[in-house]
């Protein structure tokens, strides 16, 4: 009796203390790490093609022309600073780059910074920063310094690492958003802004690596369909790659295809696609 009574007793004090304990602790939200000096390397390539249907002045039968550029570049991110609230300054520079582009009439034409003279026509963009803008340790933008050949409201559309992180780790499943605007100063519009729909979605780990899946819609397109032409390459969709144990993006699958018809009178057609691929060539 004695020693069931003393087992009985075990029993409860071994479930009190169990029921004692702290919950587990939730799993830390992924952010990037910032660190000043770091410098962040990545091979993008990216391939577009562009078809247009137009009709011919003389006949007015519908013509198509195709046209595809092909786009190689080295780039990397430096580090300058971090500020106490965890916001970094990043400059970005062009360490290569090759770019072809198929005419319409088959002929192509290109430069590669591998060849000394092409190099030289693009020494104002190689191995210097072009870029510099300031993120927070979720992917914001949070301010654009300086964008060389470029605008500051592309680089708010397609973000540098190409993903907002969610406020706590993301189960599979898990969605956010991310709303976005798109300013076409000329030669594409007079200043005019569209809204955009960005919706992320958590794809689980996979090798350490998070997968988020990126869904990009325009919410009110222009009524007049040939408006929507330099609006369409941002309609990115596919998979974003995120390192949480060094907190640092990893690459991204994408793709963005749209067909616009009678953009320009009943008969003509617009089609757009393009695959970017981005590679960080120091893998953790």
């Amino acid at each position: 009796m004695a020693r069931r009574a003393f087992t009985l007793g075990l029993l409860i004090a071994l479930a009190a203390t169990a029921s004692a304990q702290p919950p587990a602790a939730a799993p830390a939200a992924p952010r990037f790490k910032w660190e000043a000096g770091q410098t962040l390397a990545y091979r993008v390539v990216q391939v577009t093609t562009v078809s247009e249907t137009t009709l011919d002045e003389k006949t007015n039968k519908p013509s198509t022309g195709e046209a595809k550029t092909s786009l190689s570049i080295d780039r990397k991110w430096l580090v300058k600073a971090v500020d106490d609230a965890g916001v970094a300054t990043l400059e970005m520079s062009i360490t290569a780059m090759k770019n072809e582009f198929r005419q319409p009439d088959g002929s192509v034409v290109g430069k590669d910074s591998a060849k000394p003279e092409d190099a030289k026509e693009m020494a104002a963009y190689l191995n210097t920063p072009i870029v510099v803008v300031r993120m927070d340790a979720k992917g914001n933008l949070v301010e654009v310094k300086e964008a060389k050949g470029g605008t500051a409201a592309r680089l708010k559309a397609e973000l540098p690492f190409r993903v907002v992180l969610p406020d706590a780790a993301p189960a599979a499943g898990a969605t956010w958003d991310r709303p976005f605007a798109m300013k076409l100063d000329p030669p594409h519009g007079t200043g005019e802004s569209y809204d955009f729909a960005q919706k992320y979605t958590s794809k689980g780990d996979k090798d350490g690596y998070l997968i988020v899946g990126v869904e990009t819609a325009l919410k009110n397109p222009p009524k007049n369909v040939s408006e929507q032409v330099p609006l369409v390459p941002m309609l990115w969709n596919g998979d974003v790659y995120f390192h949480p144990g060094t907190g640092r993006y990893a690459g991204s699958r994408l793709r963005a295809k749209a067909e616009l018809v009678n953009f320009q009178g009943e008969g003509t057609k617009f089609v757009y696609e393009s695959s970017y691929s981005e590679d960080w060539v120091q893998k953790p």
